[in-house]
């Protein structure tokens, strides 16, 4: 009876790691717009960060403050810990469509979208969405205007 237990153990250990695989990529898609804007962010983060452009004094600094805290926002809200998460999986041709800062610009269009999708849940995410929605909305503020200079 033990032997026979213990022929089992791999095949629960393999289907419980499949069942959590599914429910990983489930919770992945159950806020999409959130996500998108989380990768985007980080990635506008670092073009920001390494652009050499001579904005006003304090912009820059400002707009990347501002999508700091929209990061943190976001990721309290998803609950996601791994900072390689990867939110959106774009063919590099649709980041063409921007003039300049595509990564940027990008950002502030998945933003935009996160701001919608956060405002249609259902879920309170605790007592987190409003300062969720001020992130977004601060961050939207800033880097529109770094970019629009």
């Amino acid at each position: 009876m033990t032997r026979n237990l213990l022929r089992l153990v791999p095949l629960f250990a393999i289907a419980f790691l499949a069942l959590a695989d599914v429910a990983a990529a489930q919770d992945r898609t159950r806020h999409p717009r959130l996500h998108a804007a989380l990768f985007e962010l980080r990635e506008a983060r670092k073009e920001l960060a390494e652009a050499r452009d001579n904005w006003p004094p304090g912009h820059k600094d400002r707009a990347l403050a501002s999508i700091d805290d929209a990061i943190k926002s976001l990721k309290t809200i998803l609950a996601v810990k791994d900072d390689n998460f990867r939110g959106v999986d774009r063919d590099p041709d649709w980041y063409k469509r921007f003039k300049d800062y595509p990564r940027t610009r990008a950002a502030l269009s998945d933003l935009r979208e996160a701001k919608e999708e956060l405002q249609a849940a259902k879920a309170e995410f605790g007592n987190l969405h409003e300062r969720a929605m001020a992130d977004i909305d601060n961050a939207i503020r800033h880097v529109t205007v770094l970019i629009q200079r």
